[in-house]
């Protein structure tokens, strides 16, 4: 045996259904932003070897870094330029993504160091 709602409840059904749909909440706007616009790769080879080489920089600065600051007589005495460390490996971390995308401006643009990318966007000094 199915059931057969009768022609009262099919009724009452259909109205609730038109209700629900004009009063159905809008969707909640998202909290996080979308994500920035990515630059495409370069289709230089030469952009690659020297981000690779970069890279490469900067993962030999960071194990340095690392080895350094597991020894506490170095963090107590030299922790500012430990810091140091962190932030130049930060910058090569950026300028091998800036150089690697074909879109340099763009990927200038995303770069999340302040300091770093007011630098890049500023006027060229004139030559002398």
């Amino acid at each position: 045996m199915t059931y057969s709602p009768s022609d009262h409840q099919r009724r009452i059904d259909e109205i609730q259904a038109a209700i629900r749909a004009e009063t159905a909440p809008a969707p909640k706007p998202s909290l996080l932003k979308p994500a920035p616009k990515r630059s495409p790769p370069s289709t230089d080879p030469l952009d690659h070897h020297l981000s690779e080489e970069l890279e490469c920089i900067r993962r030999r600065l960071e194990l340095l870094g690392g080895v350094l600051a597991g020894n506490p007589l170095l963090i107590q005495r030299h922790a500012t330029e430990l810091q140091s460390i962190d932030l130049i490996n930060q910058v090569l971390g950026h300028i091998s993504g800036i150089i690697s995308s074909e879109d340099k401006a763009l990927a200038v643009e995303q770069v999340t160091l302040r300091e770093l990318r007011s630098r890049l966007q500023r006027k060229p000094l004139p030559t002398l």
